[in-house]
């Protein structure tokens, strides 16, 4: 089977990034992107909507990604496959629950958002240091293995400072600090260059696949070419 394409990855995240730059000016005078988070962006008009296509295409981005791992030539790509599957659906969720309003009580619906949006921050830092772990092991993806390590590293760092800092809000309604809403769109960030790295480490192993194969039918089915001899008799006869 071919290896997939790695372009829809880079167009969802493209799309993301669309949405978000959109939440932020529809938001300003809103949501303070200092503490707020993102999720509180439900409050704007259009908000919720703008969330959910942000999230659902970052849903796709990481649910494509796992699916072509294999493919890709990815070492053992079976459990951080069921990682990101496990992250895009928690993405879904959160598209799908949205968070409270700000200054409302947290519903079951909020509580949903919450625990999806934790399903993301585990699962796919974890995936991601298992993938640059088998890039490592992997001759085509080798080159591209210490920039993932690193970015898997920093993503799974601000993953889990931003997955503390929630734990106060959650007993008291009070953040850990002033700058919750700082700290989550750094690790976003960090998270959609990760996945992008992933597509183009993906796109390189892809394209040596492809060259291999090709000098591999030119060695078994090489071009004929014609004898100057047998030219000239041709010529003669």
């Amino acid at each position: 089977m071919a290896p997939r394409a790695t372009w829809p990855v880079v167009v969802c995240v493209g799309v993301t990034v669309v949405a978000l730059a959109a939440l932020h000016l529809d938001g300003v005078g809103t949501v303070d992107p200092i503490v707020q988070t993102l999720s509180d962006y439900v409050a704007v008009p259009g908000g919720y909507s703008l969330l959910g296509v942000a999230a659902l295409a970052l849903a796709a981005a990481v649910g494509l990604l796992g699916a072509g791992l294999r493919g890709w030539g990815l070492a053992a790509p079976g459990a951080p496959a069921a990682l990101m599957a496990a992250a895009s659906g928690g993405l879904v969720a959160a598209a799908v629950f949205p968070t409270n309003v700000p200054g409302t009580p947290a519903g079951p619906i909020a509580n949903v958002h919450r625990v999806a949006g934790a399903v993301v921050l585990v699962a796919l830092p974890v995936a991601a240091w298992m993938v640059a772990r088998r890039a490592a092991a992997s001759p085509a993806w080798r080159a591209a293995a210490p920039v993932l390590t690193r970015l898997a590293v920093a993503t799974a760092a601000l993953s889990a400072l931003f997955l503390l800092s929630n734990v106060p809000i959650v007993i008291s309604g009070s953040p850990l600090f002033a700058v919750l809403g700082v700290l989550q769109r750094v690790l976003y960030a960090v998270m959609l260059v990760l996945l992008l790295m992933i597509a183009f480490a993906a796109r390189s192993t892809a394209a040596a696949g492809r060259t291999a194969v090709d000098l591999a039918v030119a060695a078994v089915d090489p071009v004929p070419t014609r004898d100057p001899i047998d030219g000239r008799l041709g010529r003669t006869a």
